[in-house]
């Protein structure tokens, strides 16, 4: 019996795609075989993935789907009568991409449209975090249950265990997550003025992540504040890096702020977490429940309050240490939390 996996579509840095291969991963461990497919994968990436035009389906597969958007992938699997089980990732809503891009905004509101046929076609589901849990029963899901998503951080297994070793002398704000209007790269560089004018320019901001070209619009709309706004020295946008440039912007980060509006989980946070990064963040979507009581959270973008609470990370090392330490309680909760059972439980005949 083989494990397929199916998604829209397959970039390695994606979150997405780092759970399809770590999910092949803890399958061949146990003595399960399968590839991973997709509608569009990157011929850099064919290495992990194939394209869907590839996949050779036998009678006893089962088919694992991973929901986000629609895609030919659901039509696909839809055609053969194997056992089938979806991983909802969840859709971001289709009105923050109605100013930008209006295919991908139709591409998403086809997406929602789509889990009602999944939730009558397919044998099991399961949501990556409960938050996406509750939208699926709220469409009439029965018998929907928690995967958490699993995370590999044994690609980085050299970071400093001490958090201490993290220099916290001048702020160095980082934001990992696709350019894209639902995370509100904006709204960063509006926080990135206000601290400017409070606190001085001894500071940088990065925002690290794809755009898709569709959505040039937005990028251009992010370029056009950088400058207007006098933050061509401070704010930095870098659209795409590799494993290893990664934990270097990480290891020389030290407070990960997220204005995303719309999470389905956020495994950016969790990375944060790993390189003791303070963590404060909007609290939208499933962010308060992915924190879990960790982080900071923050309800209102009041920019003028929110200053002097950040700074306060920076000078208070008591402080900062407490978050630092909660994060810490909180990924090893999770890590300890995740498994492959329950997913081999429902894919076996």
């Amino acid at each position: 019996m083989n494990i397929h996996q199916f998604s829209a579509g397959f970039q390695l840095g994606d979150a997405i795609s780092q759970e399809m291969l770590e999910i092949k991963r803890l399958l061949s461990k146990e003595g399960y075989h399968g590839k991973i497919f997709a509608e569009n994968v990157f011929s850099y990436d064919r290495k992990y993935a194939e394209k869907l035009t590839k996949a050779n389906i036998k009678p006893n597969d089962v088919l694992v789907y991973h929901h986000s958007i629609h895609s030919e992938v659901l039509n696909f699997v839809l055609k053969f009568p194997n056992r089938k089980i979806l991983i909802y990732h969840n859709v971001t809503p289709e009105d923050f991409f109605s100013g930008y891009d209006l295919k991908f905004s139709y591409l998403l509101r086809k997406g929602r449209e789509d889990l009602e046929i999944i939730r009558d076609q397919f044998h099991h589901s399961f949501a990556v975090s409960n938050f996406n849990l509750a939208e699926l029963k709220e469409i009439g899901f029965k018998h929907v249950r928690l995967l958490p998503l699993h995370l590999n951080f044994q690609k980085w297994k050299d970071v400093p265990k001490d958090p201490k070793s993290k220099s916290f002398t001048q702020p160095s704000f980082l934001f990992v997550g696709r350019i894209a209007p639902n995370k509100r790269q904006d709204d960063l560089i509006r926080f990135a003025r206000t601290w400017k004018s409070k606190m001085g320019n001894q500071f940088s901001m990065r925002m690290l992540g794809f755009c898709n070209p569709n959505q040039q619009s937005y990028m251009d709309e992010l370029n056009f504040m950088i400058h207007h706004l006098d933050l061509t020295e401070e704010v930095k946008i870098i659209s795409y890096v590799d494993e290893r440039m990664l934990k270097k912007i990480y290891s020389e980060s030290n407070i990960f702020l997220s204005m995303s509006e719309h999470e389905g989980f956020c495994v950016p946070l969790m990375e944060a977490i790993f390189f003791h990064l303070p963590v404060v963040a909007f609290a939208a979507g499933a962010v308060p429940e992915t924190l879990d009581q960790s982080g900071i959270l923050f309800e209102s973008k009041d920019f003028e309050s929110l200053v002097p609470l950040v700074d306060s990370i920076f000078k208070d090392s008591d402080f900062r240490n407490s978050i630092i330490y909660s994060q810490n309680l909180r990924l090893n909760e999770y890590l300890e939390s995740t498994s492959i059972l329950p997913l081999l439980e429902v894919a076996k005949p």
